[in-house]
């Protein structure tokens, strides 16, 4: 095998373990799961009820993660809130990316705790300098409502997130899933 051969292959599979990590979250605090063809949503087989914030005594997604499409959000005295439905996503060997399947159902009111981490790739956030369009950047709760509510409705059907709920049913994590 010659050296540029050696080189070119050494670059391709650097550039495809890098685009692993990034698709997958793995190497962010060890407790993500690192099957990105399981979907989150299927950890929990209650649903919230319909238009309801969920509760310490009532909310199933208390300390789990979820992988959810988001209908809206927005900010309410002071507290961010989304509407959210279980979707699913499966890895698109092909382009090395996502594929997101928006679930069916009614959608339900889930609030962000005031320290939630907001973690945006694109086409929710815009282009970064510096940084791949697959990057998650952090955002603050203001302009991850100003950026979501902005998308493109046919667009933002198609975007999934990544939500991890601590022990009382609130955020403690947004990201959005990389969509080309």
């Amino acid at each position: 095998m010659s050296a540029a051969h050696r080189r070119a292959t050494t670059r391709l599979l650097t550039a495809v373990a890098l685009g692993t990590l990034v698709l997958t979250g793995c190497g962010e605090s060890g407790k993500e799961s690192g099957d990105p063809t399981t979907p989150v949503a299927a950890t929990t087989n209650a649903q919230p009820s319909a238009g309801k914030s969920p509760s310490a005594e009532t909310s199933p997604w208390a300390g789990t993660k979820q992988f959810v499409t988001i209908d809206r959000v927005w900010t309410e005295e002071g507290v961010t809130r989304l509407s959210v439905r279980p979707a699913q996503k499966e890895v698109n060997t092909q382009f090395d990316t996502w594929v997101v399947t928006p679930g069916t159902g009614d959608f339900t009111t889930v609030t962000l705790t005031g320290d939630a981490r907001v973690l945006l790739t694109t086409p929710v956030r815009e282009e970064a300098p510096g940084a791949s369009r697959a990057e998650p950047l952090p955002s603050s709760h203001a302009e991850f409502v100003t950026l979501v509510k902005g998308l493109d409705p046919a667009l933002a059907k198609g975007i999934g997130y990544d939500l991890s709920f601590d022990g009382s049913g609130q955020v403690t994590k947004v990201q959005s899933l990389y969509r080309p």
